[in-house]
């Protein structure tokens, strides 16, 4: 329903309208390129999705029915996260799998993270995190540390959950 077409090859490269931040989170820490500005014009978005091939993500109707990305977008039907989700699985057939090596991205700035030695991130996270944890992450662009900590496991817990459903056909 959101969708006009089915993609012709499997989408990596997003862009999220101003409505959808946290769903472009979620695509950023699933491993997708996934661009993201709060403060962004209509037009000066579709100029993007198309100048850099990126397949558009929207709750905007009107934005939608735009010539220039006609065929390179899908309507976000729900607010809700879960759906949302469940929505691109079916109708883009996007894996939803953290398993599968996309790499990682920032979920801030959406660039890539590297792996950073403890001894490097000792200095970046709480002392509680410090001694915890032995993997850490980092985003080079904008300094932000990650590492598997309780956050991962309630996500890699959402995803499982959304895995075990069927999917809808996507007509």
């Amino acid at each position: 329903m959101g969708s006009p077409q089915e993609p012709a090859e499997p989408v990596q490269r997003f862009i999220a309208d101003s409505m959808l931040g946290r769903l472009a989170r979620w695509l950023r820490i699933l491993g997708y390129d996934t661009a993201y500005e709060t403060v962004i014009t209509d037009e000066a978005l579709v100029e993007r999705a198309v100048q850099d091939q990126r397949w558009l993500l929207t709750r905007d109707r009107r934005l939608a029915i735009r010539k220039l990305i006609r065929d390179r977008h899908t309507l976000i039907i729900s607010d809700h996260l879960d759906e949302q989700l469940r929505q691109l699985r079916d109708e883009l057939q996007l894996p939803l799998d953290l398993s599968v090596d996309r790499g990682y991205r920032c979920a801030a700035c959406n660039q890539r993270l590297v792996v950073i030695p403890r001894e490097e991130a000792v200095s970046k996270v709480p002392p509680l995190v410090a001694e915890q944890h032995h993997r850490f992450m980092q985003c080079r662009c904008c300094g932000r540390v990650y590492w598997p900590g309780i956050h991962w496991t309630n996500i890699r817990q959402q995803l499982t959950q959304l895995a075990k459903e069927p999917q809808v056909p996507h007509p």
